[in-house]
């Protein structure tokens, strides 16, 4: 048999009990695999692009969120799955994602996973690559709800006589890729090259295919290397024109799958694409790309409910799912994970694999305090940083708004190294800066040496709380933090008013008549020079080193 050379092991048509014990997720099928399958097919099946940095990357990414239940929210007996893509209704929202060449995993290839699909009430993308033709797979699955993924070739007939090929066979959507202008560079594959058996092709170019074009003639046979047929049929040059030709074209949905950029996505919504899935192909294309799930929430915040947005690439347990649903994914699906239960035992495989998921899905969902798949929502999860590090988070949200004078600090010398790009408000601002920084520099010469020590956390308490003495009610005193100039080591100057002295406790306090000397509505003010302790970082301690009086002693009172 010509898939003995992919094969260990002698298959039996349903794994015995004792095979199947242990099969409990998905890495337990992915282990399987790699027990049973020949190491070349493991590695086009798992292998990435490059250092593989991508694959790992889908992984980590989702490892880094973190799901927050609810507790006591009535969930009762309304729990379902169910959601509704394109106006057609789904048993759940978890799909197969298109794989090329299924038949190297399995003899029944993509049969065995439209019938898996089928049976779950899922729908099944059909890889243009795929090594059953379009026709085929829908003689032998009628009702099984597909779709076809396909490219936008250089030659625009054979694209458009893919796609009257897939309305003929009543498929119900069409797939786009859009992230493959050339093949992603496989160092396993260059290093281990992978041979296909004569018995798998591309069935949708080869003549016994049914592969014809629209002039009646068959396409160019598939060449012994797949990537090189397909290296020479993909265009670079593509624009989002194409993407418009091909709606033109057909009546069915278009949704383009490769999206990781916002602006993509907004060009997208604009044109009238009618859904987005999210993805970075497995890490197959670009290594060290972004991982889908990390570019899920700008993209669903940038196009709102102007289009679908669904995701694939790393999905592998049921909390993934959950995680992609809270975010705001319509659907999520899956590539590699059902590959593994293909190979392993073929549409029963499938069938488990998904039924795992499921399973999963329905745990956390329900643990998670949501009934149904309008009760999850983007507060049931949270990134790792935001939940064990909210003071780091709170902070560099700050420094970006603007609300500490630390930040102004540093963007004031940043405009001041940028002289070229500075308008002229900066410039006045600059100068201004200069102009008080030469006035203190003149009062710190003739102030007095007192000190006043303070945390930073208490700076805006301590001023709030000074009041004027009773005397002075009249004269309502003004508290002022002037910026600091833009140099490094620098301090900030705190404008106090001279009614205001340091107690034994280290805070403002009131003052009294017996100590103040002058009134505050001469004019005269004391000021507290304060720098920052870069030596203790973790709690930021700042030192006040004089408070100033810069009016002369007198013994009289205010009320002289």
């Amino acid at each position: 048999m010509v898939f003995d050379q992919f094969f260990r092991a002698k298959r039996s048509p349903a794994l015995t009990e004792s095979l199947r014990c242990g099969l409990a997720s998905v890495a337990d099928y992915e282990r399987r695999v790699c027990e049973t399958v020949d190491g070349t097919v493991v590695e086009y099946c798992r292998g990435g692009a490059a250092s593989e940095r991508t694959v790992a990357q889908n992984r980590a990414a989702f490892d880094r969120l973190i799901i927050r239940p609810r507790c006591l929210q009535r969930i009762g007996g309304s729990r379902s799955l169910a959601v509704t893509s394109f106006g057609v209704s789904y048993r759940m929202p978890i799909g197969i994602a298109p794989v090329a060449l299924q038949c190297l995993a399995h003899p029944e290839g993509e049969k065995a996973m439209a019938k898996a699909a089928r049976t779950h009430g899922v729908p099944f993308v059909l890889s243009v690559l795929s090594s059953v033709s379009i026709e085929e797979l829908a003689e032998a699955v009628p009702r099984a709800p597909k779709w076809f993924q396909l490219y936008i070739f250089k030659d625009r007939e054979l694209t458009e006589c893919l796609v009257r090929r897939a309305e003929k066979a009543r498929f119900r959507a069409l797939v786009v890729s859009v992230d493959t202008p050339a093949p992603g560079l496989s160092r396993s594959e260059r290093r281990n090259p992978l041979t296909l058996p004569a018995k798998v092709t591309c069935a949708n170019f080869v003549p016994g295919g049914n592969g014809a074009n629209g002039n009646g003639k068959a396409s160019q046979p598939c060449s012994a290397s797949v990537l090189d047929y397909v290296r020479s049929q993909l265009d670079p040059s593509l624009g989002w024109d194409a993407i418009q030709w091909l709606m033109s074209i057909t009546t069915l949905p278009v949704i383009v799958k490769g999206i990781l950029n916002r602006a993509d996505a907004l060009i997208a919504a604009d044109i009238g694409v009618h859904g987005l899935i999210v993805s970075n192909s497995g890490g197959r294309q670009l290594d060290y790309a972004p991982a889908a799930i990390e570019v899920l929430p700008e993209i669903v915040h940038a196009v709102g409910n102007r289009l679908e947005v669904m995701l694939d690439s790393g999905v592998s347990q049921g909390t993934d799912a959950f995680k992609a649903l809270a975010i705001g994914a319509r659907m999520v699906f899956v590539g590699r994970a059902a590959v593994y239960g293909l190979a392993v035992n073929g549409q029963r495989g499938v069938e488990e694999v998904l039924d795992i998921l499921k399973t999963e899905l329905e745990s956390t969902m329900l643990n998670a305090g949501c009934g149904t798949l309008a009760d999850v929502t983007p507060q049931h999860v949270c990134h790792e940083v935001q939940l064990y590090y909210p003071s780091a988070v709170d902070r560099m949200r700050s420094s970006w708004r603007g609300d500490s004078f630390r930040s102004d600090r540093y963007r004031t010398r940043d405009r001041r190294s940028n002289a070229e790009t500075v308008d002229t408000d900066t410039i006045q601002d600059a100068e201004q800066d200069d102009v008080e920084q030469a006035g203190m520099r003149k009062i710190t010469e003739n102030a007095s040496e007192r000190g006043v020590t303070f945390q930073q956390r208490c700076i805006d308490t301590a001023v709030s709380d000074a009041q004027p003495c009773a005397e002075t009610k009249h004269h309502l005193s003004k508290f002022t933090v002037t910026a600091p100039p833009p140099y490094r080591n620098v301090p900030l100057q705190l404008s106090v008013p001279r009614g205001i002295y340091r107690s034994n406790t280290n805070n403002l306090s009131k003052c009294n008549g017996n100590v103040a000397s002058a009134c505050p509505s001469d004019g005269n003010i004391r000021t507290a020079r304060t720098v920052i302790n870069r030596k203790d970082n973790p709690q930021r301690r700042f030192k006040s080193h004089s408070l100033q009086n810069l009016c002369a002693v007198s013994n009289e009172n205010c009320n002289n």
